[in-house]
């Protein structure tokens, strides 16, 4: 109960990071020079992927699979052992002899197919070349598919959030999306400055927290 209470009032305390991190995301990826010619085929991997949730299939067991196998991954980096791994249509579990937060969250924040793509694309780009344009295509649809059913299944009660708190929960995936995606970006796009998004995340987020404490106390 009392660290249920210790991340609702840290997840109070990091809403002001939410609005600093989209700031910098946004004030970063509208300078990005390279998207003036093909952001198109990021959006159009992001809409199909949209129409394809919406329209015709929900691709569940999908993202199950990669959803346990970021559990076991964090397990394992975190030094767990796994100790069962179960998919299927219905659902899917995986169990580890250590959880903590971000094993317990770390399938919500991790995009980890559009980090598959990312890992094949350097991987062959060094020996062939490879059409640019389909592949910041398939990184929108990859990235498009984990936040939407990312959304979907927080909207479940599912253990995970639950054990965090919502608003914890929900404040630390947000945050940490953001900043996972803008790592993509940075791999991307060489315009794309990692170091300035954290700058301008922080200035943004401090400039909240001064703002606030100037209307409460002063």
């Amino acid at each position: 109960m009392l660290m249920k209470i210790l991340k609702l009032i840290v997840g109070i305390l990091s809403i002001p990071l939410m609005f600093g991190v989209t700031y910098a995301f946004y004030v970063n990826i509208t300078a990005v020079s390279q998207l003036s010619g093909i952001l198109q085929y990021f959006v159009w991997g992001v809409v199909s992927y949209v129409a394809l949730h919406l329209l015709f299939y929900k691709p569940t067991a999908v993202y199950v699979l990669g959803h346990e196998a970021v559990h076991g991954i964090f397990a394992w980096i975190m030094g767990g052992k796994i100790q069962s791994f179960n998919v299927s249509k219905e659902g899917g579990s995986v169990t580890t002899d250590k959880t903590n937060t971000f094993i317990e969250l770390s399938p919500y924040f991790v995009p980890i197919y559009a980090i598959i793509l990312m890992a094949v694309y350097y991987v062959i780009s060094y020996s062939y070349r490879i059409n640019g344009a389909a592949f910041i295509y398939l990184i929108g649809f990859a990235l498009a598919f984990h936040v939407v059913m990312t959304i979907e299944v927080m909207k479940i009660r599912q253990p995970d959030i639950l054990k965090s708190g919502y608003l914890f929960s929900i404040v630390f995936v947000y945050v940490l999306n953001i900043i996972i995606i803008a790592l993509l970006f940075s791999l991307m796009f060489r315009s794309f400055s990692a170091k300035h998004f954290f700058i301008d995340t922080w200035n943004a987020t401090k400039g909240v927290y001064i703002g606030l404490i100037k209307q409460l106390f002063i």
